[in-house]
């Protein structure tokens, strides 16, 4: 099946009773997709000397591996009747990817507000996501069911194979989802999916957060913390950008932090009971016989 069609595809679902013992170690090889930084910059031509890999505190050989090309990435954006406050921070950020991204990745855009709605199908054509955004009509409910769209986005990911990549823009604010923050939680902790969160309306929230009241404070400071979560889980990371261009660095830096991953691949033996495995990925280097550390962007853990 070609990848132009899968995320449609995965709206269909088989079902296969296979018996198995949940308690019996099974090996499965599991890829890791990691970032290095140093003083804030993305630091390449690392090699397998200069990582070490933990499974819930217990040390793993693995195999560096180049990342799979082409990656499959989805853009998730934010389309309410309430988002008009911060609509061209999205049209920001939707004029960075249509700069930034390269050529030869698969890309689909889908919107949501009180529902998720696939605009364009995985394409290599990368015009058409701006072209699908550009041509979005007058949206037509108020609300904005974030966990819903998040869930369901990870859930159709979940099943692609390869690199596989979300990029969400929008608020973070969520309103009527029949999901909650912790059901979206362990869909990220069972999937490996990535994902990169531009904050929209953050310069809106700074200006006008002194006359905010209580809740609504609270409400905003929940919508950041769950694009937090969202990267921290999956290895990704967020952003909360001050002013409208930045939405388009921002989206430059997501597509550099894609184009730097490693991709360390180790044999899981593990048992499928659902409990949270953390992992930890330790870089560094030796300079003068002194060990330097590297800051690494990795998921949490799997939850099996």
């Amino acid at each position: 099946m070609r990848a132009a069609h899968l995320l449609r595809a995965a709206g269909y679902a088989v079902w296969i009773s296979v018996s198995v013992d949940a308690a019996v170690p099974q090996s499965r090889a599991v890829s890791l997709y990691v970032t290095v930084e140093k003083d804030g910059g993305l630091v390449t031509g690392l090699t397998e000397k200069n990582f070490r890999l933990y499974e819930d505190g217990h040390p793993k050989p693995f195999r560096l591996e180049p990342p799979e090309t082409p990656a499959t990435i989805a853009l998730l954006v934010e389309h309410s009747q309430s988002s008009w406050p911060y609509l061209n921070d999205i049209a920001q950020a939707m004029q960075g990817f249509f700069r930034e991204a390269p050529e030869g990745h698969w890309y689909a855009l889908a919107t949501f507000s009180n529902r998720l709605k696939v605009e364009v199908d995985f394409t290599k054509m990368r015009g058409r996501i701006l072209e699908a955004f550009s041509e979005l009509g007058q949206p037509l409910w108020d609300a904005i069911n974030t966990y819903d769209a998040v869930w369901e986005m990870l859930d159709r990911m979940g099943r692609l194979p390869g690199r596989r990549v979300l990029i969400f823009v929008g608020s973070g604010y969520d309103e009527f989802s029949a999901h909650t923050l912790g059901d979206v939680q362990r869909r990220i902790e069972e999937t490996n999916v990535v994902v990169f969160a531009l904050g929209a309306g953050s310069l809106l929230r700074g200006s006008y957060e002194p006359y905010l009241g209580t809740t609504t404070r609270m409400n905003l400071y929940q919508a950041e913390a769950f694009l937090r979560m969202l990267a921290d889980k999956s290895g990704g990371q967020a952003w909360f950008p001050r002013f409208e261009t930045a939405y388009r660095d921002a989206m430059r830096g997501i597509m550099q932090s894609l184009a730097s991953q490693y991709r360390l691949v180790y044999e899981s033996t593990l048992p499928r009971d659902g409990k949270f495995r953390k992992i930890k990925v330790e870089a560094f280097q030796l300079v003068h016989d002194r060990r330097e550390d590297f800051r690494v962007r990795v998921r949490e853990g799997w939850r099996y």
